[in-house]
């Protein structure tokens, strides 16, 4: 079986376009099978969203980690002044998605990057946000918030989301014992948006 987190997906490709509306803004959104969420922005991205957009009104430098087809900085884009925008994944269909995307909603961007976590990214950020690949395992997750360290400037901060259920007291405690600090900024239905701070 396809997961989404894999470089190319083997199901069929069948694009297809939606519509979703963020506090009454429509963001025209294509999406494919073999990438995640394809049939609507779930719950938990439209969570995290509404929190960093409520913690935060500039960014320098962004990376929408695990991107997907891009909703999460598409649409914080239009809510917050960032400068500039950058996009990665595994998924090579998720990251042709995104490039279409931004254009239909008429977003410049710093660049696209195909990557396995962080194995092709040296650029440092002011924030990066992630939804978590829960179906690839703490061990994968983990190792994402040890390269998310890595790659913030002093100050920088991570934001990610998590249903309770699915371990988010977990994912709380590693973020202490990476970071040395952790939030939880905002809960909605289960959810979890957890923010850490690096301080150097």
């Amino acid at each position: 079986m396809t997961q989404y987190f894999e470089n190319k997906p083997t199901v069929a490709s069948e694009e297809k376009e939606i519509t979703w509306y963020v506090n009454k803004v429509p963001f025209r959104l294509l999406t494919d099978r073999g990438v995640f969420s394809r049939n609507s922005v779930d719950f938990g991205s439209l969570t995290l969203i509404e929190a960093i957009k409520k913690d935060v009104k500039h960014i320098n430098t962004y990376l929408d980690l695990g991107c997907g087809y891009g909703p999460i900085g598409i649409i914080l884009s239009h809510f917050i002044d960032i400068e500039n925008i950058n996009f990665s994944d595994i998924n090579k269909r998720a990251l042709e998605l995104t490039k279409k995307n931004l254009l239909l909603n008429k977003i410049e961007y710093k660049q696209i990057i195909e990557s396995d976590g962080f194995s092709t990214i040296d650029e440092m950020f002011q924030v990066i946000s992630l939804n978590p690949p829960i179906r690839a395992g703490k061990t994968v997750i983990f190792n994402l918030f040890e390269g998310c360290y890595e790659h913030l400037l002093n100050e920088g901060c991570l934001y990610i989301v998590v249903q309770k259920k699915q371990g988010a007291d977990s994912h709380y405690d590693k973020l202490i014992k990476v970071f040395g600090n952790c939030q939880v900024l905002f809960k909605n239905k289960g959810y979890r948006v957890l923010k850490s701070i690096k301080k150097v």
